[in-house]
């Protein structure tokens, strides 16, 4: 039997996301609404029927429905004869001034119709908002690999949102790109560890013959497939589920068994707790003069001290004092292991050589810090070019947010 919504029971927000399918590409399309109810239905105006979430929905109705908590099977459909009852609604709801604004002329009116049971969603936060401790985490006895695994999963859906419209995470993965993009060849393929839904892996494909991107979240990878399939980029790019230690396990899908660079980037080494296994698998799949370009959040940042001694709060400048600590993702709590620079170089001394350090940022905040830097960038902004200058200059390229390493694999 399907539930509906309950005439008495009210959703508690202003607005609420709408996940659609993307009709061309099979993605994942959100989009903030406003909404009014009226019994079990629910009401949303779209600005224009050229809006891609409206494509999407009379391409296919079949949608979700997200508060901060709760999540919603739903039926979408535009509903004309519903379109000026529906606006003296939320005229009455929000205004007539943002009405006028937002929603006369082309708008169109969307039913929204809840079906089955809602699913308790955990309320996201931000990267550095985790209210577990380590301890707290260890006594429930946990498996690791299980608990993060769950909680990328659980982010996969709102990823590329999430980092795309981040400006300070933007900004460490275009620096971090070009100085990959200096060490390929069109004829590599190439291994990335800990791709996440593709952001990089696609533009890197794009540069060479085949990227081979892994990851320990399966939600992830299929995004990541979908993404290649959407821009008939597939046959340059293969998703393996597979966690960094083990990444022996896809010799078989490179060239001869081997690669000449690999690469990972913002951070997800910091959630490997078999760092040193995974140092010696990847030794045994790069071959002499190659390379393996990585990111790792940093014990010490700069910035974030300092950010934090500006808010005057003293407990956010020693937050990376004690390791491993708790990030939050998806919604969950879970351990990440931040690196020295010398400790984390320690793992891969025996068959890497060093060829770069640069910090991201090192005086520019991280990336969690995004909002503030945003608020202030109208000031701050002539900053962002001091930044790229520093991140390569001694001591300040081992205090930023994170480290981006060069290893040359030893002949």
């Amino acid at each position: 039997m399907v539930e509906a919504l309950t005439p008495d029971y009210k959703l508690q927000w202003d607005t609420f996301k709408i996940v659609t399918v993307g009709r061309n590409s099979g993605l994942p399309h959100i989009v903030r609404v406003r909404y009014v109810q009226v019994g079990s239905d629910l009401f949303a105006l779209g600005g224009s029927v050229e809006a891609d979430w409206v494509k999407n929905v009379r391409r296919n109705g079949q949608i979700r429905l997200r508060t901060e908590t709760l999540a919603y099977a739903a039926r979408a459909m535009v509903s004309h004869e519903d379109r000026d009852r529906v606006m003296d609604l939320f005229e009455r709801k929000y205004g007539k001034g943002l009405v006028r604004q937002w929603y006369l002329g082309r708008s169109v009116c969307i039913r929204l119709v809840p079906v089955g049971a809602p699913e308790v969603m955990r309320q996201a936060k931000g990267e550095g908002d985790a209210s577990k401790t380590f301890s707290e985490w260890r006594t429930e006895g946990r498996r690791y690999y299980g608990d993060v695994a769950m909680a990328f999963d659980s982010a996969s859906e709102e990823y590329d949102v999430t980092i795309g419209r981040n400006f300070i995470n933007a900004l460490i993965r275009q620096r971090s790109l070009e100085v990959l993009y200096r060490l390929l060849r069109k004829d590599d393929v190439v291994l990335e560890i800990g791709a996440g839904t593709g952001a990089e892996a696609v533009q890197v494909a794009r540069r060479v013959a085949r990227v081979v991107a892994t990851d320990i979240s399966l939600a992830m990878v299929d995004l990541l497939r979908k993404k290649a399939a959407a821009r008939k980029m597939s046959e340059k790019m293969d998703a393996v589920r597979v966690a960094a230690a083990d990444i022996g396990e896809v010799r078989n899908m490179l060239p001869g068994g081997r690669v000449r660079v690999v690469y990972s980037f913002n951070g997800a080494l910091n959630c490997e707790p078999r760092l040193a296994e995974f140092a010696a698998e990847l030794a045994s799949l790069v071959v002499p003069g190659g390379y393996f370009v990585c990111s790792i959040r940093n014990t010490l940042c700069l910035a974030e001290i300092l950010t934090y001694a500006a808010l005057l709060r003293y407990s956010g400048m020693v937050k990376r004092k004690v390791q491993p600590m708790m990030v939050s993702v998806g919604g969950a709590d879970i351990p990440s292991t931040y690196y020295s620079v010398g400790r984390f170089l320690g793992f891969f001394r025996t068959d890497f050589e060093v060829e770069s350090i640069t910090g991201l940022p090192v005086i520019l905040p991280p990336a969690y810090l995004n909002d503030y830097y945003v608020r202030a960038r109208r000031v701050l902004r002539v900053l962002e070019g001091a930044d790229k200058a520093l991140g390569i200059s001694f001591p300040l390229n081992r205090l930023g947010d994170q480290s981006l390493f060069v290893l040359r694999r030893k002949q």
